[in-house]
């Protein structure tokens, strides 16, 4: 009797399933970054957003747009920031015709963040004002003000990257705040997956699968049974205690810099 040969389906049979092979399909020839991938998979199925730090060259563009191509007819954007960047480039210029015609400010916003799935901004502390100040609303209710339109953006996550944290004292604070998954993105440390790199020995990229494509409504239904997922009351104990622990270390380092201050101003009387 001829024994029977199991092959592997292209078709997943559970929803893990498929986010287990979308993980593996985004991971290919990246190395050591599967968790990131799988935090930024999971960032966009949750509605929340990523911001990774870490120097130049370790896959942190790649992530978003690998993340980009597992959504269908997914729209993504990407921008590195600078000092000098201004609103027209990341959230579209103004429409003369319109200003002109209908003396309406507006801008078109075709091909730019407002109507992106998958964002990525390098370098996102660099930003002025005027773009930090409309990334807020755009990130923390996915509305963007055009003129007198509101526009809702269907952007799924917006992925922020830099080689530094966010300066004290210049404003940042909301916006940091906005990134509620954090992580470090480091160099390959182990040398075997430093030398397949080196070697090419990750292949190429494969088309991905039909059935593992994140349609809409596949998107729509997993953000809707993630709403089912209770909290054990031991998560709900474990932030409790790590809300006294935080509140304890924030006023004992307040109480060293009243003692510092009062050091100093002492011993300046003395003199």
């Amino acid at each position: 009797m001829a024994k029977k040969v199991r092959t592997k389906s292209l078709f997943p049979s559970t929803p893990k399933e498929q986010i287990r092979q979308l993980v593996e399909w985004m991971s290919n020839g990246v190395y050591e970054k599967e968790q990131i991938i799988a935090m930024a998979l999971l960032c966009a199925v949750a509605g929340e957003n990523m911001f990774l730090l870490g120097p130049p060259g370790t896959a942190k563009s790649m992530v978003a747009s690998r993340l980009k191509m597992v959504f269908k007819d997914g729209k993504s954007f990407d921008y590195l920031m600078s000092r000098f960047s201004t609103p027209d480039e990341i959230f579209g210029p103004i429409s003369i015709s319109r200003l002109k015609n209908d003396d309406r400010y507006e801008r078109l916003t075709a091909g730019y963040l407002p109507e992106a799935d998958v964002v990525f901004l390098d370098e996102i502390w660099k930003a002025g004002p005027s773009i930090q100040n409309t990334l807020l609303t755009v990130i923390n209710e996915h509305i963007f003000h055009n003129g007198g339109q509101i526009m809702h953006t269907p952007m799924k996550v917006l992925i922020a990257a830099s080689n530094e944290l966010p300066a004290k004292d210049e404003g940042l604070e909301a916006l940091w705040d906005r990134f509620l998954v954090r992580m470090v993105s480091n160099c390959i440390e182990c040398d075997a997956s430093f030398f397949k790199m080196i070697k090419g020995a990750g292949g190429d990229m494969s088309e991905l699968a039909e059935s593992l494509y994140i349609t809409d409504e596949l998107y729509s239904d997993w953000q809707n049974e993630s709403k089912q997922v209770g909290v054990h009351d031991s998560v709900i104990n474990a932030i409790k205690n790590i809300r006294k622990i935080l509140a304890a270390l924030e006023k004992r380092t307040a109480i060293s810099f009243d003692i510092i201050y009062l050091t100093v101003a002492g011993a300046k009387r003395t003199d």
